[in-house]
């Protein structure tokens, strides 16, 4: 702390109250014991104040660094219930798309056997048509 200034202290008695004073007067030492006693006052407070301040800061970070180990916790279990969410997602339309293939596969076996079978009974037709021509013609 800065040391009192007694020629702005014997201006101040001088502009507030209208007695002039000096340094030398013995009001000043008056003063100065006062300043000394205010110091030995207040250098302790200001220590316990900036340790206080210490440990508060202290606290801050330890609370900071808590507060992102919990948020990274979170976000870790969020991230793995999404990817356990996405796997089920991608199996469940995995097997929705092997549903539809054979679906699509069936519906066109079908009729692929109609258009053989359609072919076949024309075919056995011709023939038995043929046969019938060659057996009646001497």
């Amino acid at each position: 702390m800065d040391a009192l200034d007694p020629k702005k202290i014997v201006a101040e008695v001088v502009a507030r109250h209208g007695i002039k004073i000096d340094a030398k007067d013995p009001m000043m030492a008056v003063v100065t014991l006062n300043e000394l006693a205010l110091m030995q006052f207040i250098t302790p407070a200001v220590k316990r104040i900036k340790a206080a301040a210490d440990q508060f800061e202290e606290a801050y970070i330890k609370t900071q660094q808590r507060a992102g180990a919990v948020i990274a916790d979170e976000v870790s279990r969020a991230v793995a219930f999404l990817q356990a969410e996405i796997r089920t997602e991608i199996k469940n339309a995995r097997l929705h798309a092997s549903e539809l293939v054979l679906e699509v596969h069936r519906a066109n076996k079908r009729g692929i056997v109609f258009r053989w079978v359609g072919v076949s009974l024309i075919c056995a037709l011709m023939l038995f048509v043929l046969g019938f021509w060659t057996g009646r013609t001497p």
